[in-house]
């Protein structure tokens, strides 16, 4: 098995959230992690967001791109002061053909854990490992509640979809593991 770490700055997760009236972007931050590569294929791996590094790139006006900001930062969405990481665990990833493969895990966001699954597209070349994908996430399931029609009624054009989306490009560096080479010396 080899482990490769995220290298942070060369990859990149970017979020849309979908209103009635429009969208919105931005980018977040990865503080960590390492997916696990076996016989040609994802075997697990544990990814860390840094919730306190969101970004909103789609409102130029810098007061009303602020109060969106921390908006997302405030109790209603992600409650950013009491929960300023994001983690997901990867459990077991299944070639489906192409480079592709589906992932299952468990995403914990505002302390709350639920289990996720997507396809992502994964190329290894010697030491490097990139993988590009996306992830819908069910705000609702997470506790974030502001503006959805579920809890809400009567929202008209201040209607926030449930669904918000993760694209990502990771890139991992191959760990070089010393311990397991000379334990396998001896």
């Amino acid at each position: 098995m080899a482990r490769f770490q995220i290298q942070r700055t060369s990859s990149t997760v970017t979020w849309t959230g979908k209103k009635v009236l429009g969208l919105h972007t931005g980018n977040i931050n990865i503080a960590s992690g390492n997916l696990e590569w076996q016989v040609d294929q994802i075997t697990g791996g544990e990814i860390m967001m840094d919730m306190t590094s969101i970004v909103v790139t789609d409102i130029d006006d810098p007061k009303t791109n602020k109060d969106f900001k921390d908006h997302l930062f405030h109790d209603d969405f992600f409650a950013v002061a009491k929960y300023p990481n994001s983690h997901l665990l990867i459990h077991s990833g299944t070639a489906i053909g192409n480079d592709q493969y589906h992932l299952t895990g468990i995403l914990t966001i505002k302390g709350i854990a639920q289990p996720v699954s997507f396809t992502v597209k994964v190329e290894v070349f010697t030491d490097t490992l990139f993988s590009l994908g996306e992830l819908v996430i069910d705000r609702t399931l997470y506790n974030i509640r502001y503006g959805s029609k579920k809890f809400i009624d009567n929202l008209g054009d201040k209607l926030i979809h449930d669904c918000f989306v993760l694209q990502f490009k990771l890139v991992g560096q191959k760990e070089t593991n010393t311990n397991a080479e000379t334990t396998k010396a001896k």
